[in-house]
């Protein structure tokens, strides 16, 4: 570049930026902060406005040799349908990887004890109302709604583990209208 034009850059384009230079760093870390609380706020809308349902554990193995008390978690529901998803064909659910995540739907009805909830239909269509989970379609018919794994305090994993064997363990979901679903707690009962 000719050096009259890295004089005019010099003179006008960083003297610019030397000028602002404060409100370009509070900017960006304005922009920082906002983006941080965002992504907080985004997980935790479902435990502040979400419905709270219990619904059944599935074994899985509970622990992570590199997470410690890690637990994985399954539910009836995860597993797909064997009469299929409303919307697909059953080629499609249990050998296409055409259908990986796609969206899910699952709509949840009272369990016969009145206290959990089960699944009732699965479709690719969203449910016009009534309390569902939205999920997204894995391999082998398999389905992820993002409460598949808990933190429980170092110590108490083997406690899990048992309550999984026995099928006492079931997982506190707030779920909102919107089928978004977060993990609030685990109970053994």
């Amino acid at each position: 570049m000719p050096e009259a034009v890295l004089r005019w850059v010099d003179a006008n384009v960083l003297g610019w930026l030397q000028a602002r230079e404060r409100k370009a760093l509070k900017f960006t870390v304005v922009a920082q902060l906002a983006i941080l609380v965002a992504m907080i706020g985004l997980r935790a809308i479902p435990l502040v406005t979400g419905q709270t349902v219990l619904v059944r554990v599935q074994p899985v193995d509970p622990r992570d040799l590199f997470r410690g008390d890690y637990v994985t978690l399954s539910y009836d529901f995860s597993r797909g349908s064997r009469s299929g998803i409303q919307g697909l064909s059953e080629s499609e659910v249990w050998g296409s990887k055409k259908t990986e995540g796609r969206p899910v739907y699952v709509t949840l009805v009272p369990d016969s004890d009145r206290v959990h909830w089960r699944a009732d239909k699965y479709t690719v269509a969203k449910p016009d109302g009534g309390l569902f989970l939205k999920g997204q379609m894995g391999r082998y018919g398999s389905l992820q709604f993002g409460i598949e794994s808990y933190f429980v305090q170092e110590g108490t994993g083997h406690m899990y583990e048992q309550a999984i064997r026995e099928h006492k363990l079931s997982a506190e979901l707030a779920v909102t209208s919107g089928g978004q679903a977060a993990l609030r707690s685990l109970r053994i009962e």
